[in-house]
């Protein structure tokens, strides 16, 4: 089983970061509006959306990333492909290469900058996401389950 880029942490510590800023400037606008315009505002509702913005910093900045990047695995064999995830709740998802209908590459700006992709796997059923790889590492993956596809099909007919 393989491990994903450890830029991986990285970048979702940026995106989390984000989401921080933006409850921040959320949190600060309640609480003006709290001071100026709405008196009759209890509060405990600016500190409440503090308390949820610490909550943001602490857990979803620091801990959940290595956390994700602890605990993601995916092995591609010759007939399936084993996705492990999951923090608390563990999933493992086995999808059989014969049922892959669809492999698309996802790249952000974020990703881009990082040179970072993350691959996309559809069957009829389900979607299973292969996330932030390094982009050389990516391709050769999506050039491997495309020509492991062929191979079985050709044997087939």
């Amino acid at each position: 089983m393989k491990k994903i880029s450890p830029k991986a942490i990285r970048l979702w510590r940026i995106k989390a970061g984000i989401y921080a800023f933006i409850f921040l400037l959320a949190t600060a606008l309640v609480y003006i509006l709290s001071i100026t315009v709405l008196d009759f505002l209890p509060w405990y509702i600016p500190a409440v959306f503090l308390l949820i913005t610490i909550y943001i910093v602490i857990v979803d900045i620091w801990l959940v990333p290595k956390l994700k990047f602890r605990y993601f695995r995916y092995g591609i064999f010759d007939d399936e492909i084993h996705v492990h995830e999951g923090i608390f709740i563990k999933r493992q998802k086995t999808v059989p290469i014969y049922r892959i209908q669809n492999i698309d590459t996802t790249v952000g700006p974020l990703m881009r900058r990082m040179n970072l992709k993350g691959i996309s796997l559809r069957t009829p059923a389900e979607r299973v996401y292969i996330p932030e790889l390094h982009e050389g590492d990516a391709d050769q993956l999506r050039i491997m389950i495309r020509d492991i596809i062929n191979n079985q099909s050709r044997v087939e007919v």
